[in-house]
């Protein structure tokens, strides 16, 4: 079953009627099952007054839809955290009174280089979602938590995304933040029971040894062991679109991998308050007296 995973702003009603709603907290989540296979769909329900609702809608992504009624300093800040958290392909829904060259001027200052401007119906929109390739690291098993909750007589449940390899049954995971290992009791995909889940899925997993808390969002579970790191050399890489650049020692967030950590920054590097999981390279920043507010990365390993 092929699984795609897709981040929506600005086009509420269009997902309502291609998907249905699932979970929501400050990011709802709608589903949708078809021939083509499970697409989960993100949409950033808090923003723009929460950034994390952003970023952490972006993060376990492969596509972006993004609806464009006017050109305007939150559509830039969307299209600038799509760009530094690596999205490379977008669909962009502008109304008819958007000026569509200034958009594709827009855009063309970013690395989304797979993109369509599209005005079809909604259900053609399913189409073109399923019409992008989207790569997959297909070895390992990396999975990133977006909820948890407890259910009496199955214990801990933690809500999350496959984001490379795959998850098993009776699999012991890693994970982050702790020094406990999980063993998956059970996996469901859509209410259904599986024996394994590849890279892409939206998973339900059924969890021994480890509580809740132990499994809020961010948490990684991984089968091998996580690094953790909360000190990191090098200065900050703006984002191109930045013309005011804080100076001296500055209060930053980092706001990938479904969490949103604090720290500062200074000329020696960047010192957060708790480390976090270097599961890749970089780390997308934001701040709150930077505008746009997600403005950059840090090298992480």
């Amino acid at each position: 079953m092929k699984n795609l995973n897709v981040f929506a702003y600005n086009v509420k009603d269009a997902v309502k009627e291609i998907s249905k709603k699932g979970t929501e907290s400050d990011i709802a989540l709608y589903n949708r099952k078809d021939d083509n296979g499970i697409m989960t769909v993100l949409e950033p329900s808090r923003y723009p007054e929460k950034i994390s609702s952003l970023t952490d809608s972006l993060y376990p992504s492969d596509i972006c839809i993004i609806g464009v009624t006017k050109i305007d300093r939150e559509l830039g800040e969307v299209i600038v955290a799509a760009d530094l958290m690596g999205k490379r392909r977008a669909i962009f829904m502008p109304q008819v009174e958007v000026d569509r060259n200034i958009l594709k001027k827009i855009i063309s200052s970013t690395g989304i280089d797979d993109y369509v401007i599209f005005d079809g119906k909604p259900m053609d929109l399913v189409s073109t979602a399923w019409g992008m390739k989207i790569g997959r690291n297909e070895s390992g098993s990396e999975i990133i938590v977006d909820h948890s909750f407890m259910v009496k007589s199955v214990g801990t449940v933690a809500l999350g995304f496959v984001m490379g390899g795959e998850v098993r049954k009776h699999q012991d995971l890693y994970v982050s933040d702790s020094s406990k290992k999980a063993q998956v009791r059970s996996i469901q995909m859509q209410d259904e029971d599986q024996e394994s889940a590849g890279p892409g899925s939206r998973v339900g997993l059924a969890l021994k040894n480890v509580g809740t808390d132990d499994v809020t969002r961010g948490t990684v579970l991984s089968g091998t062991e996580i690094s953790m790191n909360g000190n990191f050399e090098g200065e900050i890489m703006f984002h191109n679109s930045i013309k005011n650049r804080p100076g001296g020692k500055t209060e930053i967030f980092v706001s990938d991998f479904m969490r949103f950590q604090r720290g500062f920054n200074d000329s020696s590097g960047t010192v957060l308050d708790r480390p976090i999981p270097t599961v890749k390279d970089y780390a997308v920043l934001s701040s709150q007296t930077v505008t746009p507010r997600v403005f950059g990365k840090i090298k992480i390993r």
